[in-house]
């Protein structure tokens, strides 16, 4: 019986550009952040290959999984991308890929890209 519990899936908390949703442990994050009406870019429709989706994790980073292949890929392979135009802006950052970030735990974070995403920024103080 314990045995069920623990790998029951469990509720946490997701705040993406200031709008908070509770999702099932192992949501996506870009689908929490479509679900919460965060307006996080999604050009390649969440796909991992144009970098608009993504994300600063302000807070609970750790509970991000880690990142795959195809989003380090997509990262380093960036010249041609949204995010070359911001990549020295924040160069050092542990930027990630909604898209391809599962939760894990509570997290929050913002985006990179849009009107929402730069009050967001500009809310917590890293614009």
């Amino acid at each position: 019986m314990s045995r069920e519990a623990d790998s029951a899936p469990r509720r946490v908390r997701c705040v993406i550009n200031g709008e908070q949703i509770d999702v099932w442990e192992g949501y996506r994050l870009w689908d929490a952040a479509l679900d919460a009406d965060a307006k996080l870019w999604h050009i390649c429709g969440g796909l991992g290959h144009c970098t608009t989706c993504a994300v600063i994790p302000v807070s609970g980073a750790e509970n991000l999984t880690p990142p795959t292949k195809l989003e380090k890929f997509s990262m380093a392979i960036w010249i041609l991308k949204p995010l070359a135009l911001i990549r020295k802006r924040w160069k050092g950052k542990p930027v990630r890929l909604a898209c391809q970030a599962y939760v894990r735990g509570p997290v929050e974070a913002v985006g990179l890209f849009g009107r929402k995403s730069k009050s967001a920024l500009k809310a917590r103080g890293i614009d």
